[in-house]
């Protein structure tokens, strides 16, 4: 559902909004060409991905709905095997790391859309891919503790990636890499590197196609030091660092683009977006409901 403020702007133009809900004719066509989606495959799919959850002994007492199996098929391009070992990573990254899953408060994560430290934009590349949107700088540790950071991302990856259109397009980021190296650096771990990229690479069941850093920071330089020996090289080559902001409009529409970098959107507000994915239900199976 939309805001009634970003549907009004969408009249004004033709960039499909971030949040849609289902996935319209022509992308329906792309996912066929695309990620081998067909009946059989789905039904097939999902008939033998949910005999394997049951099979595995790492898997006892989590019930996982079809929805979110459905989401690691599309993905695997509905390769069943490729989809089994993502969700187990996923499941096993929930089980080391319970805290990170547990004791999500919307009054206090709201602060994630509010600053705009990591959200989505509200509308969609050409091509269908969601963007999101990182600001370093926009984040205040003493005002959005490092557990609350921590405990945002999965909300904003795995909500995200419910998205039917993200889950075929997938995503391009644009990380505002500014920032203060005495307010970050000391967040800068192998540990918590390690656990972003292991939780986006090899446990998020999404694809992103990009990742393009403006403002270059020495707190990035530092990050992406550390992390050279172990991020692979396909994934070094989908980074793109820009020496200005403005060089963001040759890989997007100015329309897409907050005014900062040279676009035309003007302030946003994906707080409403926030707060339906944050309802208690939606929370409780968002990555699988963990049983007693």
């Amino acid at each position: 559902m939309l805001d009634r403020s970003l549907e009004d702007i969408q009249q004004l133009n033709q960039f499909l909004p971030f949040e849609m809900g289902y996935l319209p004719k022509e992308f329906q066509d792309k996912a066929v060409v695309e990620i081998n989606e067909t009946d059989e495959n789905k039904m097939r799919g999902l008939t033998e991905l949910r005999e394997m959850v049951q099979l595995e002994n790492n898997l006892t007492g989590i019930h996982i709905d079809d929805e979110f199996l459905m989401v690691f098929l599309r993905y695997a391009k509905y390769d069943i095997t490729e989809a089994f070992s993502r969700l187990k990573n996923l499941m096993k990254l929930k089980r080391d790391n319970e805290n990170l899953f547990s004791g999500q408060l919307y009054d206090v994560i709201v602060k994630t859309a509010t600053d705009k430290i990591m959200i989505y934009l509200p509308y969609r590349c050409p091509d269908g891919c969601g963007i999101l949107y990182i600001n370093l700088d926009n984040w205040i540790p003493e005002e959005f503790s490092d557990i609350e950071v921590k405990r945002m991302a999965p909300i904003i990856l795995l909500q995200g990636i419910r998205e039917p259109m993200n889950q075929v397009n997938g995503f391009k980021v644009i990380i505002d890499a500014k920032s203060n190296p005495f307010r970050h650096l000391r967040y800068c771990s192998f540990q918590n590197l390690y656990l972003i990229y292991f939780g986006t690479q090899c446990c998020f069941p999404g694809r992103f196609h990009s990742y393009h850093v403006v403002n270059m920071s020495f707190t990035a330089k530092f990050c992406l030091q550390m992390m050279k020996h172990v991020l692979p090289e396909e994934l070094k080559r989908k980074i793109h660092i820009h020496s200005s902001k403005e060089e963001l409009l040759e890989h997007f529409p100015s329309e897409v683009i907050p005014q900062e970098y040279g676009g035309q959107l003007e302030n946003f507000d994906m707080t409403g977006w926030l707060k339906r994915v944050m309802e208690p239900e939606k929370l409780e199976k968002m990555c699988g409901t963990f049983q007693d």
